[in-house]
């Protein structure tokens, strides 16, 4: 997991939004074995569980690209249909939903959604009406050193090859 989906995942929200939540729950997993980022521990919407997964796409990747280059957010939008897939019925008990940021970032439609939700809830606990402002900024700045990370090792795999 990348320290962006790290930032994204339970922690932050837990604290933030005092929402209790477990990080990569046991006992929770897809068909293949492998968990979510995380859950919460008391239910979320119509007496169901929320559990999520965070995917950070790369926008110029090169199997997204023909995708981005067209519309703005499709790369996050193609990743998070892959988690429905992966997820959405694999935890019936569970209300699922992918989290999806592109590197230069774009959310897919929900992951908006549930990121105004959130910073909402953390406004009317803080009093504050920037909260979705400043989360935003947040997630922004951690996208900028999760690509910067990524750019300065693709420099060093390049170098090492020429050597």
């Amino acid at each position: 997991m990348s320290n962006t989906s790290r930032y994204l995942s339970a922690p932050v929200i837990s604290a933030s939004a005092s929402i209790p939540v477990l990080k990569e729950p046991s006992g929770i997993s897809a068909h293949d074995g492998r968990r979510p980022d995380g859950c919460t521990l008391i239910p979320w919407r119509a007496g169901r569980y929320l559990a999520w997964d965070v995917t950070v796409p790369g926008t110029l990747a090169e199997r997204y690209v023909n995708l981005t280059s067209k519309e703005c957010g499709l790369a996050a939008a193609r990743a998070a249909d892959e988690k429905m897939k992966k997820y959405g019925n694999a935890i019936p008990s569970m209300e699922f939903l992918p989290i999806c940021i592109e590197v230069l970032g774009p959310m897919n439609p929900n992951t908006f959604k549930f990121h105004k939700v959130i910073c909402k809830m953390i406004s009317v606990r803080s009093g504050d009406s920037r909260e979705l402002f400043f989360a935003t900024n947040h997630i922004s700045c951690l996208l900028q050193r999760f690509l910067r990370v990524c750019v300065l090792e693709n420099i060093q795999l390049n170098a090492d090859m020429c050597n």
